[in-house]
């Protein structure tokens, strides 16, 4: 799972030549703009960014006003397959729009193709006329769609299973997703080759922290922007990079309750006649979302790392 965008100026225009292969120079105009909402969409390894925020920080000390909103499902596919709980893959299709409904994207980063590469050519063609689906009801939302290619799994020694039929089959969706981009002239991260040699799993799959922090800089530069000095921070303030992580981490906890409650099954499915009355409560966590934004842009005041316009 992974990133790598490709984005240039002419993302609204449409020109072809935005949409390049991760060797070429990184666009002239940054995707993501100042007050943009970025909504990140996908399986498994877009959730586990509520816990490695490394990407949304490094974006935070570049752009002025932008704002996260995290809808990763583990599992989850283009057609919203772990979205429908205990309902039929329409169900979790239409679960998805309407969760994009209220997180009001400018920007969406979307990665799929992780869970599908597991598939055949059938699941592939599947695969393809569900994601271009789903680009064009994004595009409803009138924001920028950016699609998000893989990395290829690691060969974590011989007690895990051989990646090789995997990334063979990775390889053929990462083309089709280059193709989709090119003709829904969407943006692309393409992390299919990032870091070949590097170990950010502990069995070939899921990534560790240093996974994501070592991601950020290659993403921010193929969004357009400057690395973001996440190290040089490091290495002079650890502390008040923890403090940063920490009140991105809590930020994000709150919108994961208020989008993916636990006990939704009393509060909007078949047993909400138990506590269906508490359900308006959940909608009312958004203002601790935005309360730990504010928190977060107090933090960038009082270490004066507020990305100026």
């Amino acid at each position: 799972m992974s990133i790598a965008l490709l984005v240039a100026g002419t993302l609204v225009s449409g020109s072809a030549s935005a949409f390049q292969a991760p060797e070429a120079s990184p666009p002239a105009s940054p995707v993501i703009q100042p007050g943009d909402r970025v909504v990140l969409i996908g399986g498994g390894w877009i959730e586990r960014m509520h816990n490695h925020p490394w990407l949304e920080a490094a974006i935070t000390l570049q752009v002025p006003g932008v704002t996260f909103r995290n809808m990763g499902w583990s599992g989850d596919t283009v057609h919203g397959d772990a979205r429908a709980v205990f309902g039929a893959r329409p169900d979790g299709y239409q679960r998805l729009l309407r969760d994009l409904d209220y997180a009001a994207p400018k920007v969406a980063l979307v990665s799929y193709g992780e869970n599908e590469a597991f598939g055949g050519e059938s699941e592939r063609s599947e695969f393809v006329a569900g994601y271009e689906k789903l680009i064009k009801d994004l595009r409803r939302h009138d924001c920028r769609t950016v699609l998000i290619i893989p990395r290829r799994h690691e060969n974590a020694g011989p007690q895990y299973p051989d990646p090789k039929a995997y990334n063979e089959n990775l390889s053929k969706l990462a083309d089709e997703i280059r193709k989709l981009a090119r003709d829904q002239k969407c943006g692309l991260i393409d992390l299919e080759n990032f870091e070949p040699n590097g170990k950010f799993t502990n069995e070939g799959i899921a990534w560790n922290d240093e996974g994501y922090r070592r991601s950020a800089d290659e993403i921010v530069r193929q969004l357009g922007l400057r690395p973001a000095g996440l190290e040089q921070i490091a290495s002079k303030q650890p502390e008040a990079l923890e403090e940063l992580r920490a009140a991105i981490k809590k930020k994000n906890e709150w919108f994961f309750h208020r989008y993916r409650p636990q006990n939704e099954t009393y509060l909007f499915l078949f047993r909400k006649h138990e506590q269906g009355n508490n359900a308006v409560e959940v909608e009312e966590m958004e203002k601790f979302v935005r309360q730990g934004e504010e928190n977060i842009v107090a933090w960038l005041k009082q270490h004066n790392l507020l990305p100026s316009q």
